[in-house]
């Protein structure tokens, strides 16, 4: 019985096969790994890679990183190119790879809040009768190919395509209880972030030198808010408001950023109705984009996420299947960002509060210089920038959904558009609270 940890990182020969085709990925899982494989099925979605469902011609049993045994009857294989798999010309730097299994096994090692490390570095007892968040569990890395395999996680849900299924009312307690638990996880990674950024800078240098993570960041929403708000009609000063969130991206190392946190990242594990006493994991997937960088722009992609939820999700189709009926706002979409915003707010602040405790008493760790005079706080729970990446995310990503009607998505993207205007000219605060009440949500 083989070991997960035995099996991560090898450089293995190069592959003579086409890896972005099922057959060429068949014959490689079947020449270079221990998988032998039946049949190979190219999964829908993604952006940058090429990934797959491999089944196995046999069951294949490891121990877990709970040190559970178990017998595996597929796998997910995700081949990584120099070049992103849904647009063959757009170029890619395959250091993301390099980044992506750093940070799995990184975190895995980290105390962050409702958090369960597995897989890597960690072996806790997965019985509790707390939702835990996990990380997907990487089985082999092939460092020649940039070939990754991993525990299958089976057909589990988005919490974005859950919550389009489950506007309504049935689902706001649960979806209450997924935004507060992903709001303090990532707000206990930031702060483990930030912490580690001035007193053992070292540990986040592979992540600081993500340059095309950054890049990338800066250019898939920011880059296309001047055509919005010209196809809009809106004057604003685009070029100075937009170049003030680029430089935010492209210039902060302010602490550890996941990079793609949002809806469709994280998959939820069910036992039952929509409640909350039926969750029983949640899948954060996709770190490829780690970067070093403000916490506002990890905070306002899934909050802009959640807001789209609440404006987008509760709508009607006609006939023909055309969204062209007004849409009644989720309140289960409202429920997921009011719940992550102050999840996060409340770790920080509450962290803040025992560390100055710990300091009292002689028992807390390094504190961390503060630079131009900003509290960890300032830092971290920035209205103004979370503002301005999640109204770019909105009028941007926003304006092409599927599920949304066009009168919705028309109001909603002028109506964050006009936002970044007087966005641009407010002082920022210390609360996301700011954010909700600028969203004019409750």
């Amino acid at each position: 019985m083989a070991s997960a940890t035995s099996q991560l990182e090898k450089a293995l020969p190069p592959s003579e096969h086409d890896l972005s085709t099922d057959e060429g990925m068949l014959a490689y899982l079947n020449q270079h790994t221990p998988f032998s494989t039946s049949s190979v099925t190219r999964l829908s979605g993604g952006f940058a890679n090429w990934t797959y469902r491999a089944t196995l011609e046999s069951p294949y049993k490891f121990v877990d990183g709970a040190n559970q045994s178990r017998a595996l009857e597929t796998i997910v294989v995700k081949f990584s190119s120099d070049v992103a798999a849904a647009f063959a010309g757009v170029a890619l730097d395959l250091y993301r790879t390099k980044a992506e299994i750093a940070a799995l096994k990184l975190i895995n090692g980290l105390n962050l809040p409702n958090f369960r490390g597995m897989g890597t570095t960690q072996k806790l007892p997965t019985s509790t009768t707390q939702p835990a968040i996990l990380l997907p569990e990487l089985l082999s890395y092939d460092t020649t190919n940039h070939v990754g395999c991993y525990v299958d996680l089976g057909p589990l849900p988005s919490l974005k395509q859950y919550l389009i299924d489950h506007p309504g009312s049935d689902a706001v307690e649960l979806a209450a209880k997924v935004g507060d638990l992903l709001g303090q996880f990532l707000a206990g990674l930031h702060l483990w972030g930030y912490q580690v950024s001035h007193t053992d800078p070292p540990i986040l240098d592979i992540y600081r030198q993500s340059e095309s993570a950054k890049k990338i960041c800066a250019w898939r929403t920011i880059e296309f808010v001047e055509g919005s708000a010209k196809e809009y009609n809106i004057d604003g000063n685009w070029e100075k408001i937009t170049d003030t969130l680029k430089r935010e991206v492209l210039d902060s190392n302010d602490t550890f950023n996941m990079g793609d946190f949002w809806t469709g990242n994280i998959l939820m594990e069910l036992d039952g109705p929509a409640n909350p006493r039926s969750l029983k994991a949640l899948y954060v997937l996709d770190w490829e984009l780690v970067k070093t960088g403000p916490a506002s722009t990890d905070i306002a992609q899934f909050a802009a996420e959640a807001f789209m939820l609440h404006q987008y999700s509760g709508r009607t189709t006609s006939g023909s299947g055309t969204l062209d009926e007004p849409t009644d706002a989720s309140p289960a979409g409202e429920a997921l960002l009011v719940s992550f915003l102050d999840g996060y707010e409340r770790h920080v602040k509450k962290s803040s509060t025992d560390n100055m405790t710990s300091r009292s008493s002689g028992t807390s760790v390094v504190e961390p210089s503060y630079e131009r005079g900003k509290s960890i706080q300032d830092v971290l729970l920035d209205s103004r920038s979370v503002i301005g990446h999640l109204c770019a995310h909105v009028a941007t990503i926003g304006k092409t959904v599927s599920w949304a009607n066009r009168e919705t998505t028309e109001r909603t993207v002028r109506r964050v558009l006009e936002l970044m205007i007087t966005n641009d000219q407010s002082d920022t605060t210390s609360s996301l609270k700011d954010v909700l009440t600028a969203l004019e949500v409750k």
